[in-house]
């Protein structure tokens, strides 16, 4: 079993747990998930080691539980608490805004057991009668309902990243392969990825059907053909494995990669100039020679089309800036020279202020801001005054002992005044700010445009977080008038957040290329809230390439001394 699988029964223990009424047990549960989650080794690598209950939040107890599940796939314990609660916990808790107190109590008053009465209960209004519920709770749970519907169709990019690696590799191993690459929406590295189609040449291709049909990661075959096989993991991800000829590879690549209006626009181009294109290759209309398809690169440049990097592919105008020679050099994935959104154990952080620059540094970075929570949002153990001056002076030791260099900054809450949770005068003595909502989610466009732009217009903000708010197949973003927002980041020298946390991902390609071309500027940042997260900053890099930014756009590829120059500036 992987991480995501082992936190996520972990987190369902906590809540089965709190709805069973134990004290302590919840939290101890929550923490063990959170740690497992987030961790970039695979769990089944430390366990061989023996080394589980050095996982923060993991003690006797719960390594019990995790090796179980490591070596049978199943806990006793978990499958023992479903059975003592009378409603299907897994199913309710697939809803975003339902915990466990809400789901007890829609049972004790409603009798809702399971997703289908849930949804029949709203659809009747009898859930806004209850006290504590309300019309807008309804309609949220209605929401809810919906997404959770699509849950188990769409995994989060972050989370099915490593897996995904994992099995290409495994691929690549075997003797017989020669190439293979992961195409489709994966390779574009959309937000959240529906299935993943693997691409391969082999002189073995029974050998690649065999191997993919029977790895330990599978629980059903769909198909097993001479060529093409198609299989279901243990976590519900579809996986089509296809054997090319070397001929053919580049354009059943590109086929494979682009999305639908994109090839359609490639092929409309490839008409026009005598040929037809697709998986198999580029062919002469006439005679139906083959011209073009051993690799992408050739098929772009017969078309005379500039090739441009996956992530573009969407056709948002990238073709015809192709054919003008005018694509953008987008930013690369080794391109950021420091991470300026982390935390510590000062606030909701797994590791010190010293673990997180030494992993910082190994990663190769010139720079690292230490971030920790200010504001109201009680269970990030957020900083007052006092404690941000002696951390201050942790961070002054650490930076006459180690060779990165260490920024103090603090991410405050954007208040619904649209002020910051911190005077201005503790504000100055900070190296960064950064201004965030964590808070009162349910306001209109207007007053949440209007609480984040007095932000940026009378606090010291460098960096606004997480623009629109959105948790992935949990919340959705809350309403901002984006014209009025980019015009304010770029007139304050706000930086704009594309934030690498896997459930935000945020701002989204879509939003970048608006933001840039109002002119504003970025920084990738992590939001690690452990060691291993920094290691995320790659998926806040395929959102910016899916906005077509360019070096120059993100200010943490600049070197220290600029970076420096840039903070001071506030």
């Amino acid at each position: 079993m992987k991480n995501l699988e082992i936190a996520k029964i972990l987190y369902m223990i906590a809540e089965m747990l709190d709805m069973k009424g134990e004290a302590f047990k919840p939290a101890a549960y929550q923490k063990a998930a959170r740690s497992v989650e987030s961790m970039s080794e695979d769990i089944e690598e430390v366990y061989k080691r023996g080394e589980l209950k050095e996982i923060p939040g993991v003690g006797e107890h719960i390594a019990q539980k995790i090796e179980e599940l490591i070596k049978t796939g199943k806990s006793k314990y978990y499958e023992d608490l479903k059975k003592q609660l009378p409603m299907k916990v897994d199913e309710l808790m697939s809803v975003p805004g339902l915990g466990a107190k809400r789901i007890m109590l829609l049972y004790q008053k409603l009798k809702i057991r399971n997703l289908k009465d849930l949804e029949r209960a709203a659809k009747e209004h009898r859930i806004q009668k209850l006290e504590r519920f309300g019309v807008k709770i309804e309609e949220d749970i209605l929401r809810g309902i919906e997404i959770a519907k699509t849950k188990g169709k769409r995994f989060l990019l972050g989370y099915i990243m490593p897996l995904a690696e994992e099995i290409k590799e495994k691929l690549a191993k075997l003797g017989s392969v020669d190439r293979v690459e992961i195409a489709g929406s994966y390779r574009r590295q959309r937000e959240t990825i529906g299935d993943i189609d693997i691409l391969v040449t082999s002189s073995n291709a029974k050998e690649v059907m065999d191997y993919i049909t029977t790895m330990s990661e599978v629980s059903d075959v769909l198909a097993k053909g001479p060529t093409k096989s198609t299989v279901i993991l243990k976590n519900g991800l579809q996986v089509d494995v296809r054997v090319l000829k070397s001929s053919e590879f580049g354009s059943a690549l590109q086929y494979f990669t682009g999305n639908k209006d994109h090839n359609i626009e490639l092929r409309k181009i490839a008409l026009s100039k005598g040929y037809t294109l697709n998986e198999y290759g580029l062919f002469k209309l006439k005679g139906k020679q083959l011209v073009a398809g051993k690799t992408e690169e050739e098929i772009y440049k017969k078309l005379g089309v500039d090739i441009m990097p996956p992530e573009m592919r969407e056709n948002h105008g990238e073709i015809k800036l192709a054919m003008m020679h005018k694509l953008p050099k987008v930013i690369s994935y080794n391109s950021l020279k420091g991470n300026l959104h982390t935390h510590s154990t000062y606030s909701d952080g797994n590791d010190s202020i010293e673990e997180m620059a030494k992993s910082a540094e190994k990663l190769g970075f010139e720079y690292l801001g230490i971030s920790d929570h200010v504001g109201q949002l009680a269970i990030t153990h957020a900083l007052n005054e006092s404690r941000l001056i002696k951390q201050a002076k942790e961070i002054d030791k650490l930076n006459k002992k180690l060779g990165i260099r260490i920024f103090k900054g603090a991410e405050v809450d954007i208040l619904k005044n649209g002020r910051l949770a911190l005077s201005r005068k503790a504000q100055e003595k900070l190296d960064f700010v950064i201004g965030s909502i964590h808070l009162g989610f349910k306001m209109s466009e207007k007053e949440m445009t209007s609480r984040i732009v007095s932000a940026l217009e009378n606090d010291r903000v460098h960096i606004l977080a997480h623009p629109t708010g959105r948790l992935i197949q949990q919340r959705e973003a809350y309403p901002l008038n984006f014209e009025k927002l980019f015009d304010t980041t770029k007139e304050t020298e706000t930086a704009l957040e594309i934030n690498c946390s896997p459930e935000r991902m945020d701002l989204n390609g879509e939003l970048c290329r608006a933001a840039k071309q109002a002119g504003c500027k970025f920084v990738v940042s992590t939001d690690a809230h452990n060691k291993s997260h920094l290691g995320y900053f790659n998926l806040g890099i395929a959102m910016a390439r899916r906005g077509w930014l360019e070096e120059k756009d993100v200010i943490n590829t600049f070197s220290l001394k600029k970076i420096e120059k840039i903070l001071k500036s506030k």
